[in-house]
């Protein structure tokens, strides 16, 4: 029988990279309807007549939520939880999330009597590897480790799996790295974005782009997740028994060092960067936070270039994007002192073979953040 897709988050990266990879690569024989949710309204260049977007804040107490959703969510089969509430204060973000996703557990349960299976994202911040030096490559059976703040991927994780106990829909969890992709509606939390936009304020100014980061976190070994791979493996796991009640983490699959990737990426964007960038700064030991320096600073007196180069290119409606830009996040992931990978052997054991080349996978997303209209070339 076809199925009935319901995916929270419509507008972020991985939402919209779900919808996007069920209207392109299956039919109304597959999945008869995708219904779509988001606290604002729907904001997609992709159009199909099976999409049915509802407006709905998960923040808002179950009982209302349920009174909302039951029409609508009737038919469910599969539910994608991709909704997430930043907080710069983790102690905020914890609370936050938690509530937020125990609002839609507990309202889609009892909304969606055909439900098959429920599928939460989550993140590689799931091994606290955001926070300290972590077993790298981390991998799904490694244990919790309970760090200087609380981690709300846990109590989600927990949740999930205690109230499918004796229910006969199945759960998946997905861990991607940072994730690199493109939508109509970016945030600050897309990396892509922040470095693109980066390089094309200095290839406009004529000076040097090098990473504002330090020596180890230059020359040790990263991975990231491409949006459209992540939906792939999504749904390849959701709508496989032998996948059933497993927590599965997606990265491209390859590694690099940002040391020889960041050069690459100035250069397709016309910018200048170097593979022995000069650090003033002493080495750091690892654990430590260091930035050579902070791009939050650097972007302060940057808005009139940015604006300038765009309506040079006949993109006014760019301008907007020099705010939606993660200049703090930024500073935030390249203080680091660690390299934090992780392993997708689990996900190949269970017959997933998706892959993507990390370049090409930015390149795709500058391509595609130009075609939106959101930077300029």
């Amino acid at each position: 029988m076809a199925k009935t897709a319901f995916i929270t988050g419509a507008n972020g990266i991985s939402g919209s990279a779900i919808i996007e990879y069920l209207c392109n690569k299956t039919t109304s024989d597959d999945w008869d309807s995708i219904i779509v949710t988001s606290r604002s309204l729907f904001n997609s260049t992709i159009t199909d007549p099976r999409i049915k977007f509802i407006a709905l804040d998960f923040t808002h107490d179950i009982s209302y939520l349920a009174e909302k959703m039951k029409e609508i969510c009737a038919p469910v089969s599969h539910a994608y939880y991709c909704s997430y509430l930043h907080k710069d204060d983790f102690a905020e973000s914890y609370a936050a999330n938690k509530t937020l996703f125990e609002n839609f557990l507990t309202a889609i349960n009892e909304t969606a009597p055909n439900l098959e299976n429920i599928t939460l994202q989550t993140g590689g911040k799931y091994y606290n590897l955001h926070v300290e030096p972590v077993p790298s490559p981390a991998r799904e059976t490694d244990a919790r480790r309970y760090g200087p703040f609380e981690n709300f991927y846990f109590p989600q994780e927990d949740i999930l799996a205690e109230m499918q106990r004796g229910k006969a829909w199945s759960w998946n969890v997905i861990r991607p790295e940072a994730i690199i992709g493109a939508n109509s509606q970016p945030y600050g939390l897309n990396e892509a974005l922040t470095i693109a936009m980066y390089f094309l304020i200095c290839r406009e100014l004529g000076t040097a782009a090098p990473m504002p980061t330090n020596q180890r976190y230059w020359e040790g070994t990263e991975d990231v997740s491409y949006a459209p791979l992540i939906a792939d493996l999504t749904i390849f796991v959701s709508t496989r028994k032998s996948c059933a009640n497993e927590a599965f983490n997606v990265t491209n699959g390859d590694h690099f060092s940002w040391r020889y990737m960041w050069p690459r990426l100035a250069a397709s964007i016309g910018a200048k960067a170097d593979s022995q960038q000069d650090f003033k700064k002493a080495v750091p030991r690892e654990g430590e936070l260091q930035l050579e320096w902070s791009l939050a600073e650097w972007c302060q007196d940057k808005r009139k270039v940015w604006d300038g180069l765009c309506d040079r290119q006949g993109l006014p409606g760019a301008k907007a994007t020099f705010d939606l830009a993660g200049w703090m996040i930024g500073d935030f992931l390249y203080q680091r002192t660690w390299s934090a990978t992780l392993s997708v052997n689990k996900a190949r054991r269970f017959g997933w073979t998706g892959h993507i080349d990390s370049y090409q996978s930015f390149i795709d997303t500058f391509d595609k953040l130009r075609q939106l209209g959101l930077i300029p070339k």
